[in-house]
């Protein structure tokens, strides 16, 4: 019992020495601790812990005990073997701002970092097409100022049109000095001019013209309405002209039988078969005073009637007339070429022509048809003419407009 007791304090004993709670195993280790070379500054570590060595001293490794025989010391020893690092040093700064807007801030900067830039690219490019678009647009106009001027041999173009405006100005003149009487050979020329005129709008009226000057588009449209003005004008003619080809036939066939022939009387050839016979009382012939309308018919020669039409011997006497046509007897009257104040009774005096005397030939109907045709023309030279005045300001106007500079394009 006695030798149990001892083991048991001296393994007591033991225990309190590895745990560094005995006076003389504290003394042992400071010894130790001291002779390895630490600095403790008279203060012992506790037990697992161990201080950092003096500068330029390099830390002797610890000896680890068998666990089979001391595991405490071995656990002490091993856990000294692993050197306490400090931990990471956190600084905290205070800025004001709540916690939550820290994670929104970073994010807004960074969108920022990515968003300006793309921003200020996509307004730069923006810009850059506009400049180029605006450009692209106003030298488009200057290119269709040009294609719509043209040439001469170009059809559809302002100058070609103009050429063709003229030539009917020209043959409209020709009529007029006929007093625009109906004329088959005209009226075929008229109708060629129908198909000239059929101006291309796809030259004209296209998306492009836009982009020209506001007043000189508007000038383009009104002249090429104008061109279709006058063709529809000129077909509307033809059309009427062919369909009055039988009255305006039967009108001619008046005309010619209304006409004096060589044959009949060669010195009134060609002028109207009627004529004026001046009427006036006198004590002998208490005629009525007035003129009447007379048919003229041949020549006489002395007191004879002329049957060639001429007078082989000299001049004629006198020129036949009747009061009644399809009479047969003629009498025989002077004609009057010449006058002033007073015509004297019962001499002949030729009708002038106009159109009421050819009315009064040719009847009512084909005189309305005549009339129409000369109406229709007239108004028709009148419109020609107008329009060439304004296709020749027009043509000056693309002139200037084609050939001002272009503008630079990034898109060229």
């Amino acid at each position: 019992m006695s030798d149990s007791k001892r083991t048991g304090n001296r393994d007591i004993s033991d225990l309190k020495a590895r745990l560094g709670l005995k006076k003389g195993a504290a003394a042992t280790g400071q010894t130790a601790a001291r002779g390895n070379g630490a600095a403790s500054g008279g203060v012992v570590p506790p037990p697992g812990l161990n201080l950092p060595p003096p500068p330029g001293v390099q830390p002797s490794q610890p000896v680890i005990p068998n666990a089979a025989d001391d595991p405490f010391g071995a656990m002490n020893a091993m856990a000294a073997h692993h050197t306490v690092q400090r931990a990471p040093e956190i600084v905290i700064v205070n800025d004001g701002k709540p916690v939550e807007n820290v994670g929104t801030q970073s994010l807004g900067v960074t969108i920022a970092k990515i968003a300006v830039p793309a921003v200020l690219a996509l307004g730069i490019g923006i810009g850059v097409g506009r400049v180029s678009k605006d450009a692209n647009f106003y030298n488009a106009g200057l290119e269709d100022a040009g294609e719509i001027l043209g040439d001469v041999n170009k059809p559809s173009t302002v100058k070609a049109t103009k050429k063709l405006l003229s030539d009917l100005d020209n043959q409209l003149d020709a009529m007029s000095k006929s007093g625009y009487r109906p004329d088959a050979a005209a009226t075929k020329a008229l109708s060629d001019m129908v198909t000239k005129l059929d101006v291309k709008s796809n030259l004209v009226f296209r998306a492009k013209q836009n982009a020209l000057d506001e007043d000189l588009s508007g000038q383009i449209l009104g002249f090429y309405s104008g061109v279709a003005e006058i063709r529809n004008m000129l077909d509307l003619h033809v059309k009427a002209a062919k369909a009055d080809d039988k009255m305006l036939a039967t009108a001619k066939q008046k005309t010619d039988e209304a006409t004096v022939k060589e044959g009949e009387n060669a010195y009134l050839a060609g002028q109207a078969r009627y004529g004026v016979l001046i009427s006036a009382p006198t004590e002998q012939d208490k005629d009525d005073f007035g003129a009447r309308i007379v048919e003229l018919g041949p020549v006489f020669c002395g007191d004879k009637q002329s049957s060639s039409g001429k007078c082989e011997d000299g001049g004629p006497s006198g020129y036949g007339y009747r009061n009644d046509p399809g009479g047969i007897a003629w009498t025989k009257g002077d004609l009057v070429t010449n006058g002033e104040d007073s015509v004297p009774a019962k001499k002949l005096v030729l009708l002038l022509p106009n159109g009421v005397r050819d009315a009064l030939i040719k009847g009512n109907e084909p005189g309305a048809s005549e009339a129409y045709y000369v109406k229709r023309l007239r108004t028709l030279a009148e419109r020609t003419k107008k329009l060439i005045t304004d296709a020749n300001k027009l043509e000056g106007q693309l002139q200037t407009a084609s050939s001002k500079g272009k503008r630079f394009s990034f898109f060229m």
